[in-house]
């Protein structure tokens, strides 16, 4: 079980809704430019990753795990992060917005992820709790 956060890059990063997004404003991600900000990122973090595979990257550390669902072709309009683990991984999306130059988008919520703003990761963790817990 996973909470899903959608990463995307527009010419202008300015639109308020995911609905507002037009397809020909969309810069598409390189299967290695990812590679390489995940690299970097597990250095600055002091994370274990895996981008053997570029179709389906991992970043891990004590405290989340995610795996970037990039896809097969070398280019992608957007990358789906699958989210595992007790606490939400903060400094990988400023990381990730900073040297990329994207926005997150809240699966849950279909709201943009901002920095001190409120996501829906508190209530996906609650819900993941319950069913592992059997309650």
């Amino acid at each position: 079980m996973s909470w899903d956060v959608l990463m995307i890059r527009t010419r202008t990063n300015a639109e308020k809704s995911l609905d507002e997004i037009e397809s020909e404003n969309i810069i598409p991600l390189g299967q290695t430019e990812i590679a390489h900000e995940i690299q970097s990122i597990s250095a600055r973090l002091r994370c274990v990753y895996n981008c053997d595979d570029l179709s389906w990257q991992s970043l891990d550390s004590d405290s989340w795990s995610i795996e970037f669902c990039v896809g097969k072709d070398e280019e992608t309009q957007s990358v789906m992060l699958l989210i595992r683990g007790g606490e939400e991984p903060r400094e990988v999306f400023a990381a990730l917005a900073a040297d990329l130059n994207v926005r997150l988008i809240d699966g849950s919520t279909g709201e943009f992820i901002c920095p001190g703003k409120t996501t829906s990761f508190e209530r996906w963790r609650a819900y993941r709790d319950q069913i592992v817990n059997g309650g």
